[in-house]
């Protein structure tokens, strides 16, 4: 039996703890997915499961729960998850892989929508490998119980954020969000430990303060990222 379609749904529904939850693409065609050498190596000899329920997402809406065997999920359930407010993200890399990794997770499981790395005056880190990132991203998926993989993109140049959506640029000392006008596709711009550069942020720029202190930039990249998702 193929699997069985659900209604449209804003979220995903209670499911036990323990069962996983994986990011699988592509799906193929057919009623059986199957897992790659990795996933099955996690399952069976890292939560030491040979058999049983879990539940699966393509990361573009689709998410499901099926019958895992032997590196095979029989299809099962499936239903459509309403895509996250769009919310993109454009930030110089920490120079630590740790910090990097730490802020693609915390973003994905945020919903943030996309994640692009920035070009700086002041750049001191680079962009990780993308086999790096995809990685962070499945597992922050997988984590959070998600249905929707955040993008990764870039490195870019400032010029080309506006491409993206209305920059809004985190620096000290600006307003706080309540002044900020609403805005249909924010594009929250961090810059690197050193701060932009003197007249890299556009004088009709919209600016946002995000604490009293300094914040490092995956502080502000989350803490931004909460904010402008709360409204």
């Amino acid at each position: 039996m193929g699997p069985s379609a659900a209604s449209a749904s804003g979220a995903t529904g209670s499911v036990a703890r323990h069962q996983p939850h994986l990011l699988i693409t592509p799906f193929g065609e057919g009623d059986v997915i199957r897992v790659d050498t990795a996933v099955r190596r996690h399952l069976e000899k890292v939560l030491r499961i040979v058999a049983g329920t879990v539940t699966y997402t393509d990361g573009s809406g689709l998410i499901g729960e099926g019958e895992y065997d032997a590196g095979s999920i029989r299809r099962g359930t499936e239903r459509i998850i309403r895509p996250p407010e769009r919310l993109a993200v454009a930030v110089a890399p920490p120079h630590e892989v740790t910090r990097a990794r730490f802020l693609v997770e915390k973003l994905a499981e945020l919903a943030v929508t996309e994640l692009v790395w920035l070009r700086t005056a002041h750049l001191e880190g680079r962009p990780p490998r993308p086999e790096k990132t995809a990685a962070w991203v499945r597992s922050a998926v997988e984590q959070s119980r998600g249905a929707w993989a955040m993008r990764v993109g870039g490195p870019v140049n400032l010029d080309e954020v506006a491409s993206l959506g209305t920059p809004v640029f985190a620096e000290a000392g600006s307003p706080a969000l309540s002044q900020l006008p609403a805005l249909a596709t924010p594009v929250l711009c961090v810059g690197p430990e050193g701060g932009f550069a003197s007249g890299e942020i556009p004088e009709d720029a919209l600016r946002i303060g995000l604490a009293s202190t300094v914040l490092r930039v995956e502080t502000a990249a989350i803490s931004g990222a909460v904010l402008l998702r709360s409204r």
